[in-house]
């Protein structure tokens, strides 16, 4: 069986898309069916048979050498699929050789896509020219410049025998070359991969041949339907030099590596592990030196960085803008005259206090065309926090949180008409690096922005009431700029920062790899719920986890990039992979019209600790797509303080990037370790066909605008649609400007990119009637009708499809691709009429395997499965997508009316469907205890009592959770034999706690004494009836507990009065050590409001007191503070600095001849937790230990020293105060005052800034390493 990755489905689009603006590329058969025409070589080996080109040797025969048969024709970059078969031999051999060239013997030497019979050389890259073997296949392989190879293991090759299909029946290959990049399909299947960049052997063009191996006989090799797609012609780049060390270019594996997990350092350089990346990464040894000559930017160090950058042959770089003319650029965006729009971000990473805001927007404007802009001006001062920017609608859109601002300036005359409007508050700024960001136009009319994770977000219009506003964390959202509505487009994601559209619309983000998704892009749906890096905070329907045998039962949507970016995570800025880092900042799919066609359609992202561009393509994949790395990257930057933030093409076809510019890479709180005095601006273009483009697309008429749509730059067609938009929201549109989009719409025989620009336009202009999208519904492409669906329901208060037509469109369209697109706005009907629509998706079995169709139909689904939980069940049983029945029934054990219903059901349900879905039930209560048992429990547990063992310990556990105490006894037995593996032991204490026995006090006390069990048993003896002999147990053993197992224990005795009794008493009596008793024990103790346990409380430990509803408050506040905060970016050792400065005079932490003695130990006080150390710091007078209490002695020389008695003999005390120790003669005592008071002032948490009390705070609360 192959690897699930691996597994494609046979309709795939290219890797390089097509042109918008003109035809594509065009597709040509290469034979016709009948002849050899345009075919030459030996006819005495090749002939036309059955429709195919034929080569065929008799059994027992072979040929005095390899036969090819050449095409007529040339190949440079192209997509080629070729159906063939093969039989005869075991050892019958073929090839298509490609980029070829003919010897004089008529051999071809080149690269060579091997064919067997699936055995061994199917699927392989050979070179005929004297390298062999190049790529086996399940491998990706680069070559350097100098020949040194790369190679990454994807599959197992003997795992693609399978993939060959004997004759009668025909196979497909598939073959691509764009560049050094060559990938091998077959039957739909990627099956090697090659990054060719040797200098004296690569070839990006030549000739085009069928092989047929010299034998033995018999051999028949088949070939047909050979349809061949150029895409251009890349230039091979000119030779690398060798590297030298002069030359070598170094990053610090604190900012990226290249090398992968567990190898060796590519170089050692004085101890220290420098990495040479441009010669050693695969995907940068192709680029060559910036062959830009400098800008008139007067900025020598900024020219120095872009002089240095690495790039692909026939790309330049240059500097367009630097300081003192930009600093902190964080988002940016171009006018319609071409300008650039950057917002400087000097607030970042911190809000400013109200009106103190220092961030800025600027105009950058090219005014004599010749690419230099010149010009600069400043729209807006003094803003807050900024962190997105898009213009448009007669004024600029801002995202400052917790605002997105408006700024009005429809006379364009670059002053705001008034001062910013707020449109949408509520979005928070816990961790400034993920708020509102990456504004982009969405080709339906709304405004794009991203969310990142670790920030919380309740959003609406000023003044809405939280019960209306949208919560976002992680996710994707938009703004009307019409209709002025708000909402969450998807849900989840990481730290997110970077969104685009490709060639037919579809959304893509870039963010932070996680575990959970994989790599850094994202195919984004509109109602999706994606993995988030925090793994929590879900919809209700969102399982954070699957069991083994259901792990879809996670089930959320995962990256469309499952290749590993590197290694990454909260705070680890560094990697150990080849693609640079797990950080990608910035999205970018190129539809522009300067750099080469091969680039069209694939995204580009900052790589940002790599510091480098990625280049990614999007497949189709099933109903959506998945996320490859191009096999080569765009652009490296030796440079280490290249920070880049977004990039995006501009009117020019060039693609222009903002350089944040420093050192420090990862988010950070603290304000001074950021470099605020500078900012870049570059340009990527291709050098030979650059042009600056002089643009005023506002000055242009309707139908001007109309016509653009068919440039060949997506900016002027989506300029022009922003403009028409604005206009059509004000006034009528003209006439023959709209005859003309509906002309385009309906030109059946037009691209399916013109078609798709118009239908978006007119619906963005409130001029798409519901004829044209009824017979959009009926277009021959899948991404129309696609596209039909969602701009039919893309206003949920005003649908023009019904759920009638939706559920027809279930049913009926054969593709996967219109059923998601029919899952994805479902949410948007009412809740009752969600069913039939749902039903009708998850009836196709052939969309159980689809990485996207089950769960989205679970997602538009699970809101109203409360209300219909039979409809559910029904469903659940019915469906073919075990993914989405698994989900049903999870969801629907979670309410008690919906345990009875499943209960029943296991009465009826055949008995393997019936084992699976008890097996659900139990996984969806495993975090459930004292559950009512539902009436057809027992029935239905007798039934599958037989059903193995995998069911009996569903059937186990959900018995024990029903309150049927029979079932305990057995796990009892398990538990008590040590012969019983340790896993299945553990098993058993944890479903004994979850069933609240207590019945195993004498069991669970023995088992005290063995240490793999001990931490699960101490807090099952913290529940038990037999409180005497679970105290005795606890206190006898307490002294060989390690330090987690004592606070275990301390928790369970301060649980409830019966324990809490017999541990104060063994104080008393001195058998247990009353120095193992801390504050957080003594309010837990206090808490428990039990009057025997307050008075002996009170003689073991001293008077305590409720804290005041101030300080409550001040308690609640400061513990929202730190559980919103990023606390992974705050650092540990500036925590520790604070501690210092205010804590050791008073405590001592692990010992230590400078550590305080006034106040308790800290040691070991970090397992805790967060309450125990706000409660004593806000209110540390609430809890005082009578060994800490203050005591004030008053002189009768009238001086007061105020401290702790640290000694006392008959003639004097010794007093510690908090600079010194005191020896105090009584007979110069006037008077001595003992207070229930802490020497520890009230108030010192207060007195901090926030960010140190999140430093503070982490500090205590974290293990010491």
């Amino acid at each position: 069986m192959l690897p699930r990755s691996l597994a494609l489905v046979a309709t795939l689009c290219l890797l390089a898309a097509v042109r918008a603006s003109a035809a594509a590329p065009a597709t040509q058969s290469l034979f016709d069916g009948r002849t050899l025409a345009g075919w030459t070589g030996n006819l005495q080996s090749w002939r036309v048979e059955d429709g195919a080109i034929t080569g065929e040797i008799p059994a027992g025969q072979r040929l005095a050498k390899n036969e090819f048969l050449y095409w007529q024709g040339e190949v440079a970059d192209f997509d080629l699929t070729v159906e063939f078969r093969l039989s005869g031999d075991a050892s019958a051999n073929s090839g298509i050789q490609f980029r070829a060239q003919k010897l004089p013997d008529g051999h071809a030497a080149g690269y060579q896509a091997d064919l067997d019979q699936g055995a061994t050389w199917l699927g392989r890259i050979y070179d005929e020219h004297g390298r062999k073997l190049l790529v086996e296949r399940g491998d990706r392989v680069a070559i350097a410049p100098d020949g040194r190879r790369w190679s990454e293991k994807f599959g197992e090759p003997a795992d693609y025998a399978a993939l060959f299909r004997p004759a009668p029946a025909w196979n497909t290959y598939r073959l691509h070359a764009s560049g050094p990049h060559v990938e091998l399909w077959i039957n739909g299947t990627r099956v090697a991969v090659l990054d060719d960049h040797q200098s004296d052997a690569a070839d990006y063009h030549g000739l085009l041949a069928l092989q047929l191996h010299s034998g033995p006989g018999p051999v028949k090799v088949q070939f047909r339907n050979l349809q061949l797609t150029p895409l251009g012609r890349t230039q091979l780049p000119p030779p690398a030099a060798a590297p030298v060390a002069a030359a070598e270019l170094t990053v610090d594996p604190k900012i990226g590596t290249t090398r992968r997990n567990g190898d060796p350092p590519l170089r050692r350089n004085a101890g220290v592990d420098d990495l040479t990346r441009l010669h050693a990464s695969p995907i940068l040894w192709h680029l060559r030196d910036n062959p830009a000559k400098p800008t008139a930017v007067a900025n020598t160090a900024a020219q120095k960085v872009v002089a240095g950058l690495k790039l692909v042959h026939g790309f330049q770089a240059e500097l367009i803008a630097a300081e003192p003319d930009l600093h902190q650029p964080v988002a940016f965006a171009f006018d319609d005259r071409g300008r650039i729009w950057v917002a400087e971000a000097f607030c970042y990473p911190n809000k400013q206090p109200e009106g103190k805001g220092r961030d800025n927007l600027l105009i950058l404007e090219d005014r004599d065309g010749d690419g230099t802009f010149e010009t600069r001006k400043v729209f807006a001062t003094g803003l807050n926090l900024v962190s997105g920017l898009e213009v448009g609608f007669g004024g600029v859109w801002v995202g400052a949180a917790p605002h997105l601002l408006f700024i009005p300036d429809k006379n364009g005359d670059d002053i705001p008409d008034g001062p910013p409007q707020v449109l949408l508050d509520g979005w928070g700024w816990q961790d400034t690096h993920e708020t509102l960001n990456s504004f982009t136009w969405g080709v339906d009319g709304w405004l794009y922005g991203c969310h990142g994770v670790f920030t919380h977000s309740l959003v609406g219009k000023p003044g809405t009431p939280d019960a209306q506003r949208q919560k976002i964390r992680a996710g994707v959202w938009r703004y009307h700029p019409v209709r002025h509505e708000f909402e969450v487009f998807a849900h989840g994601g990481s730290n997110q920062w970077g969104l685009d559209f490709n060639a037919v619309g579809h959304l893509f983000m870039t963010h932070c790899r996680s575990y959970w998704g994989g790599g850094g892009t994202t195919y984004v749906l509109r109602n999706g719920h994606y993995w988030n890096q925090a793994n929590n905070d879900y919809a209700p329907w969102i399982s954070n986890r699957g069991p083994d045998f259901a792990p879809d039962l996670r089930n959320y949507l995962l990256a469309s990039a499952r290749y590993d970016s590197g290694e990454g995570g909260a705070g680890k800025p560094g990697t150990t992979a080849v693609y640079g880092g797990h950080s990608h900042v910035g999205t970018m799919i190129y539809l522009g019209d300067n750099w080469p066609d091969t680039y069209r359609d694939h995204l580009f992202t900052h790589n940002l600790h790599g510091h480098q561009i990625n280049h990614q393509v999007n497949l189709r994949t099933g109903s959506a797509y998945e996320t490859f790395h191009a096999g080569y990257d765009v652009l490296f930057a030796p440079d280490a303080t290249y920070l880049p933030v977004d990039l995006q093409y501009g009117p020019d076809g060039a693609v222009y990037a903002i350089d944040w510019s420093d050192i420090q890479h990862c988010h950070n709180p603290r304000d001074e370790i950021w470099d605020r005095t500078n900012g870049r601006l570059y340009r990527v273009s291709w050098a030979s066909t650059f042009k600056p483009a002089r643009v005023h697309l506002s000055a242009r008429t309707d139908q001007e605008l109309a016509a653009l749509h068919t440039h060949q730059s997506e900016w002027h067609v989506r300029t022009a649609r922003r403009l028409l938009q604005e206009r059509a929201a004000q006034r009528p549109l003209q006439p023959d400007a709209l005859a003309a989009l509906r002309r385009q719409a309906d030109d059946r025989s037009a691209e399916v990119t013109t078609q798709l620009r118009a239908l978006w336009t007119l619906h963005v202009c409130n001029a798409l009637d519901v004829a044209r999208l009824e017979a959009a519904l009926g277009h021959s492409s899948e991404i129309v009708r696609g596209w039909a669906v969602q701009l039919g329901t893309d206003n949920p208060r005003q649908l023009a499809l019904s759920a009638e037509t939706l559920t027809r469109l279930a049913t009926r369209d054969a593709s996967s691709h219109v059923r998601l697109a029919v899952a994805a706005a479902t949410p948007a009907l009412p809740l009752a009429d969600r069913w039939p629509v749902g039903a009708a998706l998850a009836a196709h079995a052939e969309d159980a395997a689809d990485r996207y169709l089950p769960k989205m139909i679970w997602f538009a689904l699970a809101p109203t499965v409360a209300a219909n939980l039979p409809r559910a069940l029904d469903l659940a049983e019915r469906t073919p997508l075990p993914t989405l029945a698994d989900s049903l029934r999870w969801f629907v054990a979670r309410t008690a009316e919906g345990r009875e219903q499943i209960a029943a059901r296991l009465n009826q349900l055949p008995l393997d469907a019936a084992t699976r879905a008890v097996r659900i039930f139990a996984f969806s209560l495993e975090s459930e205890a004292g559950l009512k048992m539902p009436a057809a429990w027992p029935a239905a547990a007798q039934r599958l009592a037989g059903a193995g063992e995998t069911t009996r310990a569903a059937l186990e556990q959900l018995s024990a959770l029903f309150g049927d105490k029979s079932v305990l006894a057995p796990v009892r037995a398990r538990l008590a034999d040590k012969a019983t593996p340790l896993p299945e032991r553990r098993r058993a204490l944890d479903l004994l706690r979850r069933a609240g026995d207590t019945e195993s006090t004498a069991l669970l006390v023995s088992l005290l004494d063995d240490r793999e069990l001990r931490s699960a048993v101490i807090p099952l003896l913290g529940i038990s009836a037999d409180t005497a002999r679970a105290a005795e147990g606890l206190i006898a053993r307490f002294g060989t507990f390690n330090a987690a197992d004592k606070n275990a224990a301390l928790a369970a005795f301060t649980s409830k009065p019966a324990l809490a009794l017999p541990l104060l008493r063994a104080v008393e009596t001195g058998v247990f050590d009353k120095k193992a008793l801390t504050a957080l024990h003594a309010r837990q103790l206090r808490n428990l409001r039990h009057a025997d346990v307050t008075r002996a409380l009170e003689r073991v430990w001293g008077k305590t007191s409720e804290s005041s509803a101030d300080a409550k408050a001040t308690i609640a506040r400061l513990r929202d503070v730190y559980r919103n905060a990023p606390v992974w970016s705050y650092e540990l050792e500036a925590g520790r600095k604070v501690y210092e400065r205010l804590c050791t005079a008073c405590h001592a932490m692990g010992g230590g001849s400078s550590a305080g003695k006034l106040g308790p130990d800290l040691s070991g006080t970090w397992r805790n937790g967060l309450d125990y150390f706000l409660e004593n710091i806000v209110d540390p007078n609430a809890v005082v230990g009578t060994a800490f209490e203050l005591q004030i002695i008053t002189k009768r020389d009238g001086t007061v020293v105020s401290g702790m008695i640290d000694k006392e003999t008959d003639t004097a005390l010794v007093v510690r105060t908090v600079t010194d120790t005191v020896n105090v003669p009584k007979t110069e005592i006037k008077e001595r005052q003992k207070t229930p008071m802490s020497l520890m002032p009230p108030g010192l948490l207060e007195a901090l800034p926030e960010r140190e009390v999140v430093e503070l705070l982490k500090f205590l609360t974290t293990e010491p390493r």
